[in-house]
Protein backbone atom coordinates (compact mmCIF):
# COMPACT_ATOMS: atom_id res chain seq x y z
CA UNK A 1 0.00 0.00 0.00
CA UNK A 2 1.61 3.72 -0.90
CA UNK A 3 1.06 6.22 1.96
CA UNK A 4 -1.54 8.89 1.44
CA UNK A 5 -0.67 12.52 1.48
CA UNK A 6 -1.13 13.42 5.14
CA UNK A 7 -3.95 15.81 6.02
CA UNK A 8 -4.97 14.69 9.55
CA UNK A 9 -3.73 16.85 12.27
CA UNK A 10 -2.54 15.26 15.78
CA UNK A 11 -4.59 16.47 18.28
CA UNK A 12 -3.81 18.67 21.54
CA UNK A 13 -6.62 19.82 22.91
CA UNK A 14 -8.45 17.35 25.36
CA UNK A 15 -12.22 17.72 23.17
CA UNK A 16 -9.94 16.65 20.09
CA UNK A 17 -8.20 13.89 21.86
CA UNK A 18 -11.31 12.65 23.01
CA UNK A 19 -12.51 12.30 19.34
CA UNK A 20 -9.70 10.67 17.82
CA UNK A 21 -9.67 7.55 20.67
CA UNK A 22 -13.72 7.68 19.64
CA UNK A 23 -12.46 6.86 16.41
CA UNK A 24 -10.33 4.11 17.46
CA UNK A 25 -12.73 2.67 19.93
CA UNK A 26 -15.40 2.64 17.51
CA UNK A 27 -12.58 0.65 14.80
CA UNK A 28 -11.74 -2.09 17.57
CA UNK A 29 -15.80 -2.90 18.05
CA UNK A 30 -15.82 -2.98 14.51
CA UNK A 31 -13.28 -4.54 13.41
CA UNK A 32 -13.58 -7.52 15.68
CA UNK A 33 -17.36 -7.51 14.47
CA UNK A 34 -17.05 -7.13 11.01
CA UNK A 35 -13.60 -7.31 9.85
CA UNK A 36 -10.73 -5.07 8.76
CA UNK A 37 -11.44 -5.81 4.74
CA UNK A 38 -15.59 -5.24 5.69
CA UNK A 39 -14.93 -2.02 7.38
CA UNK A 40 -15.44 1.36 6.07
CA UNK A 41 -14.28 4.67 6.83
CA UNK A 42 -18.42 5.98 6.87
CA UNK A 43 -18.87 3.15 9.34
CA UNK A 44 -16.10 4.08 11.25
CA UNK A 45 -16.75 7.78 11.67
CA UNK A 46 -20.94 6.55 12.11
CA UNK A 47 -20.07 4.31 15.70
CA UNK A 48 -17.79 7.07 16.87
CA UNK A 49 -21.03 9.32 16.59
CA UNK A 50 -19.01 11.99 14.19
CA UNK A 51 -19.25 12.95 10.47
CA UNK A 52 -17.35 11.16 7.94
CA UNK A 53 -15.80 14.87 6.94
CA UNK A 54 -14.68 14.67 10.21
CA UNK A 55 -13.08 11.52 10.39
CA UNK A 56 -10.25 12.54 8.15
CA UNK A 57 -8.90 15.29 10.30
CA UNK A 58 -8.02 12.75 12.62
CA UNK A 59 -6.53 10.05 10.00
CA UNK A 60 -5.95 9.75 6.53
CA UNK A 61 -7.48 6.33 5.75
CA UNK A 62 -8.75 3.58 6.76
CA UNK A 63 -4.93 1.68 7.32
CA UNK A 64 -3.81 4.49 9.69
CA UNK A 65 -6.99 3.69 11.92
CA UNK A 66 -5.66 0.09 11.46
CA UNK A 67 -1.98 0.79 11.72
CA UNK A 68 -2.61 2.47 15.11
CA UNK A 69 -4.86 -0.37 16.67
CA UNK A 70 -2.51 -2.65 15.61
CA UNK A 71 0.20 -1.34 17.66
CA UNK A 72 -2.19 -0.95 20.46
CA UNK A 73 -3.15 -4.59 20.43
CA UNK A 74 -0.18 -5.93 20.08
CA UNK A 75 2.05 -3.91 22.97
CA UNK A 76 -1.29 -4.61 25.13
CA UNK A 77 -0.89 -8.50 24.41
CA UNK A 78 2.98 -8.49 24.34
CA UNK A 79 2.70 -6.01 27.58
CA UNK A 80 -0.16 -8.72 29.21
CA UNK A 81 2.70 -11.70 28.37
CA UNK A 82 5.53 -9.83 29.84
CA UNK A 83 3.93 -8.54 32.92
CA UNK A 84 2.62 -12.21 33.76
CA UNK A 85 5.90 -13.42 33.45
CA UNK A 86 7.87 -10.46 35.71
CA UNK A 87 4.66 -10.81 38.13
CA UNK A 88 5.00 -14.29 38.54
CA UNK A 89 8.89 -15.02 39.12
CA UNK A 90 9.15 -12.10 41.54
CA UNK A 91 12.03 -12.92 43.89
CA UNK A 92 11.29 -16.54 44.05
CA UNK A 93 12.06 -18.32 41.08
CA UNK A 94 13.47 -21.02 43.08
CA UNK A 95 10.17 -21.53 45.05
CA UNK A 96 7.62 -20.90 41.95
CA UNK A 97 9.14 -22.44 38.96
CA UNK A 98 11.62 -25.14 40.50
CA UNK A 99 11.13 -27.55 37.62
CA UNK A 100 11.25 -27.57 33.63
CA UNK A 101 7.48 -28.67 33.35
CA UNK A 102 6.49 -25.97 35.82
CA UNK A 103 8.44 -23.41 33.30
CA UNK A 104 6.85 -24.24 30.34
CA UNK A 105 3.33 -24.50 31.50
CA UNK A 106 3.60 -21.23 32.74
CA UNK A 107 4.80 -19.89 29.84
CA UNK A 108 2.25 -21.43 27.81
CA UNK A 109 -0.49 -20.21 30.03
CA UNK A 110 0.58 -16.34 29.87
CA UNK A 111 0.62 -16.16 26.15
CA UNK A 112 -3.08 -18.24 26.14
CA UNK A 113 -3.99 -15.19 28.32
CA UNK A 114 -2.45 -12.59 25.79
CA UNK A 115 -4.08 -14.26 23.21
CA UNK A 116 -7.46 -13.43 24.69
CA UNK A 117 -7.16 -9.91 24.00
CA UNK A 118 -9.90 -9.52 21.50
CA UNK A 119 -9.80 -12.90 19.91
CA UNK A 120 -11.84 -11.24 16.60
CA UNK A 121 -9.26 -8.96 16.25
CA UNK A 122 -6.31 -10.41 16.56
CA UNK A 123 -7.45 -12.80 13.46
CA UNK A 124 -7.63 -9.92 11.51
CA UNK A 125 -4.23 -8.85 12.16
CA UNK A 126 -2.79 -12.02 11.50
CA UNK A 127 -4.20 -11.72 7.62
CA UNK A 128 -3.33 -8.01 7.54
CA UNK A 129 0.58 -9.28 8.93
CA UNK A 130 0.67 -11.64 5.35
CA UNK A 131 -0.79 -8.35 3.22
CA UNK A 132 0.60 -5.75 4.67
CA UNK A 133 4.43 -4.60 5.46
CA UNK A 134 3.79 -2.46 7.93
CA UNK A 135 1.72 -4.30 9.85
CA UNK A 136 4.34 -7.00 9.57
CA UNK A 137 6.78 -4.77 10.95
CA UNK A 138 4.99 -4.04 14.37
CA UNK A 139 4.08 -7.71 14.63
CA UNK A 140 8.19 -8.61 14.49
CA UNK A 141 8.97 -5.51 16.92
CA UNK A 142 6.06 -6.84 19.24
CA UNK A 143 7.32 -10.55 19.11
CA UNK A 144 10.71 -9.66 19.61
CA UNK A 145 10.40 -8.58 23.12
CA UNK A 146 9.12 -11.70 24.57
CA UNK A 147 11.83 -13.42 22.38
CA UNK A 148 13.97 -11.13 23.82
CA UNK A 149 12.83 -11.76 27.68
CA UNK A 150 12.62 -15.70 26.62
CA UNK A 151 16.57 -15.79 26.14
CA UNK A 152 17.14 -14.31 29.17
CA UNK A 153 14.60 -16.31 31.03
CA UNK A 154 16.13 -19.38 29.59
CA UNK A 155 19.78 -18.59 30.46
CA UNK A 156 18.70 -18.32 33.86
CA UNK A 157 17.92 -22.50 33.79
CA UNK A 158 21.26 -23.32 32.15
CA UNK A 159 21.72 -26.51 34.13
CA UNK A 160 17.75 -27.73 33.22
CA UNK A 161 18.56 -27.23 29.39
CA UNK A 162 19.77 -29.65 27.26
CA UNK A 163 19.99 -27.73 23.79
CA UNK A 164 23.05 -25.27 23.24
CA UNK A 165 21.54 -22.93 21.04
CA UNK A 166 19.01 -20.80 23.35
CA UNK A 167 18.26 -18.09 21.34
CA UNK A 168 16.97 -20.80 18.92
CA UNK A 169 14.98 -22.53 21.74
CA UNK A 170 13.32 -19.53 22.40
CA UNK A 171 12.22 -18.78 18.86
CA UNK A 172 11.14 -22.19 18.80
CA UNK A 173 9.19 -21.80 21.84
CA UNK A 174 7.73 -18.54 21.52
CA UNK A 175 6.29 -19.60 17.70
CA UNK A 176 5.37 -23.10 17.94
CA UNK A 177 3.37 -22.00 21.45
CA UNK A 178 1.69 -18.79 19.71
CA UNK A 179 0.61 -21.17 16.46
CA UNK A 180 -1.13 -23.79 18.68
CA UNK A 181 -2.47 -20.86 21.17
CA UNK A 182 -3.55 -19.05 18.25
CA UNK A 183 -4.97 -22.32 16.45
CA UNK A 184 -7.15 -22.84 20.14
CA UNK A 185 -8.34 -19.61 20.22
CA UNK A 186 -8.91 -18.44 16.57
CA UNK A 187 -9.68 -21.26 14.56
CA UNK A 188 -11.37 -23.29 17.52
CA UNK A 189 -9.35 -26.97 17.02
CA UNK A 190 -11.79 -29.83 17.31
CA UNK A 191 -10.16 -31.70 19.90
CA UNK A 192 -10.11 -30.16 23.28
CA UNK A 193 -8.48 -26.85 24.42
CA UNK A 194 -6.21 -29.19 27.56
CA UNK A 195 -5.54 -32.11 24.98
CA UNK A 196 -3.47 -29.62 22.82
CA UNK A 197 -1.73 -27.68 24.88
CA UNK A 198 -1.14 -31.23 27.34
CA UNK A 199 0.85 -32.63 24.40
CA UNK A 200 2.37 -29.10 23.97
CA UNK A 201 3.49 -29.16 27.03
CA UNK A 202 5.29 -32.76 26.85
CA UNK A 203 6.82 -32.09 23.26
CA UNK A 204 8.65 -28.53 24.47
CA UNK A 205 9.67 -30.32 27.67
CA UNK A 206 10.85 -33.10 25.93
CA UNK A 207 12.84 -30.73 23.70
CA UNK A 208 13.92 -28.43 26.18
CA UNK A 209 15.21 -30.06 29.54
CA UNK A 210 17.59 -32.84 30.72
CA UNK A 211 15.26 -34.52 33.01
CA UNK A 212 11.28 -33.63 33.10
CA UNK A 213 9.84 -33.50 36.29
Amino acid sequence: MTASKNKARIPVQKRSIETREKILNAAWELFAEKGYFKTNTNELAERAGIATGSFYGYFNNKKEVGIELMRRFYKEASEKALSNFYIQIGNNVAENLDTGRKLVRFIIKSLKESHAINPMLHKETTALILLDEDVRKISKEEDKKIITFLITFLQQYKQLIRVDDIEAAAIMLFRISDEIIHRIMINKEEIEEERLLGELEDMICSYLFITVT
